[in-house]
């Protein structure tokens, strides 16, 4: 049962070293990585790997850009 009032976790999405941002925490992890693709075009090949939790709870998710073809 969902709770109205339920503060969703904390989100990181960190990619080859930068740390973006979560602009909607309702947002699935895959519709992020479409939202800031918009600016780093490398992100339509991105594969997520996580979520891991992190000690103060931060749901830490590790976003990798697939290079190459795999056909």
């Amino acid at each position: 049962m969902n709770t109205p009032n339920a503060i969703p976790a904390k989100r990181s999405f960190n990619y080859n070293g930068m740390q973006l941002d979560d602009p909607d925490p309702s947002m699935p992890p895959e519709k992020v990585i479409e939202f800031h693709a918009l600016l780093h075009a490398e992100l339509t090949n991105a594969t997520i790997k996580g979520p891991s939790t992190g000690g103060d709870g931060t749901q830490n998710y590790q976003v990798e850009v697939q290079i190459g073809d795999f056909n």
